[in-house]
């Protein structure tokens, strides 16, 4: 396991001692530590050799083919430490994790063995900071997924940490105090809502199929990999957010507590309008690997979605009554045409106008003028710009876009037709350079097209 960086990431060691030069120490609390130490460094050395070096190769193709493409770049070091750190505490190899591989195989001391034991049923969590004491080092950390509150003591992460801050982090016990495991992710008090309600749509759907609610301990473990890749996206919906509504929310919502019940409504909003408009077009196993969008389309599989997205609406029911912020989930049922109402039947007919909304409106439009001039910059014969306009329209009848950056939209469009037509001189890398924007983006637009219209195209390698 690599050494601790800093929650940020930024390669800063933070550990005890830092920072206490000179200090009365606790030779109790020094021999722990200094157990910890020593087995982090035995944990590190056992995940680094070459009999592992295989089943290392199969673990990190799983966890980063769950994140972001854009988010991606396995030469970046606080991604690697924190894929070890998850190797080491969740991966499993042939039913057992690293963990107690190594329990198996080595020689430790007492204090080691009682660590290794108390460390492998530790999880990674989201947790809010709730207090941050600068004179005793010390971060109190409330655990929003599993209850209770712990104290971690760490002199480097205290400077970085102020209440209302949301981490996803593994806390690992040492002696009577607790340590972070490695490097975590930092998130604004704003996006806690958004956070935790992603995190049980994905275990409600991880427990449906094991026939019941299990315990949260088995989930944090087994989704680990997949809970990091949300937070991740996440994170890079603040870095939009604060580029973008800066305005909106206020430099002191971003970094410190909690925004104001206006702001914080709309956050959510612009959350989960960015969640639900992915998760409609994600094929999930409950669906027998078809997205809402195409099972929609079926009365099985309408019928699994109503069941599921009115569990949904009860919860976001509940959450308006209480005065906190909701999000309005007709939205959603109206995208997959399905009953708001379970006495009312579904409007059969879409809409056959492009969206109406002035930025919606606009954001199709520019979109629809990309294709045409990109097309017919390429010598496309008018009759294949109107099918390629044609599957635009058709696309954003069935799904409302977001406009973030136009040119993404269009080249997969383009890239669409190229591959329908059997053109070689056109795919993601040239379109990527054309209009400036990276080749995964168009890859996920692309994919995302062909799931909605269910265009049965193997996309280009």
């Amino acid at each position: 396991m690599p050494d601790r960086q800093c929650l940020s990431g930024k390669g800063n060691k933070a550990g005890m001692g830092n920072g206490r030069k000179g200090k009365v120490i606790d030779i109790n609390k020094y021999r722990w530590y200094r157990a910890g130490q020593h087995l982090r460094t035995k944990l590190a050395e056992f995940a680094d050799h070459e009999m592992l070096m295989d089943e290392v190769g199969i673990a990190r193709g799983l966890y980063f083919s769950v994140m972001d493409p854009d988010l991606v770049d396995e030469e970046d070091e606080f991604l690697m430490e924190r894929f070890f750190e998850w190797f080491i505490f969740d991966y499993r190899i042939r039913g057992r994790t690293l963990l107690e591989y190594v329990k198996m195989a080595g020689r430790f001391t007492a204090e080691e063995k009682e660590l290794l034991d108390r460390w492998g049923k530790t999880r990674s969590s989201i947790y809010q900071v709730v207090q941050v004491s600068d004179d005793a080092h010390a971060i109190t950390l409330n655990d929003l997924i599993n209850g209770g509150k712990v104290v971690v003591r760490d002199p480097d992460v205290v400077r970085e940490l102020v209440p209302g801050q949301v981490l996803f982090i593994r806390v690992l016990p040492v002696g009577d105090e607790f340590e972070f495991s490695t490097g975590g992710l930092i998130l604004p008090a704003y996006s806690k809502d958004y956070i935790i309600s992603r995190i049980k749509l994905d275990a409600r759907l991880y427990w449906s199929k094991k026939g019941g609610q299990g315990k949260w301990s088995t989930y944090l473990q087994s989704r680990a990999h997949i809970i990091n890749a949300l937070v991740m996206e996440t994170a890079s919906i603040v870095w939009s957010l604060e580029e973008h509504y800066e305005k909106n929310i206020g430099v002191n919502a971003i970094d410190q507590g909690e925004p104001n019940p206006q702001v914080a409504q709309h956050v959510t909003n612009l959350f989960l309008d960015y969640f639900y408009h992915r998760w409609i077009n994600e094929p999930m196993e409950i669906l027998q690997g078809r997205t809402p969008l195409e099972a929609s389309r079926t009365k099985g599989g309408r019928k699994k979605l109503e069941t599921l997205l009115r569990e949904l609406l009860k919860i976001e029911k509940n959450r308006a009554q209480k005065g906190e912020p909701y999000y309005d989930m007709s939205k959603v049922f109206k995208r997959l045409n399905l009953p708001l109402d379970e006495n009312s039947t579904a409007e059969k007919n879409r809409s056959k106008n492009p969206p109406s909304s002035s930025g919606a409106g606009k954001g199709y439009a520019d979109v629809a003028r990309l294709i045409r001039s990109g097309l017919t910059e390429m010598g496309y014969p008018s009759k294949q710009v109107s099918k390629a306009e044609k599957l635009w329209r058709d696309y954003s009848q069935l799904v409302s876009p977001t406009f973030k950056k136009p040119e993404t939209w269009a080249a997969a469009v383009i890239y669409a037709v190229a591959k329908g037509t059997g053109d070689k001189l056109v795919n993601q890398n040239t379109l990527a350079r054309q209009y400036n924007i990276s080749a995964s983006a168009i890859s996920s637009n692309y994919r995302n097209i062909c799931r909605t219209l269910q265009i049965d195209k193997d996309e280009e390698r």
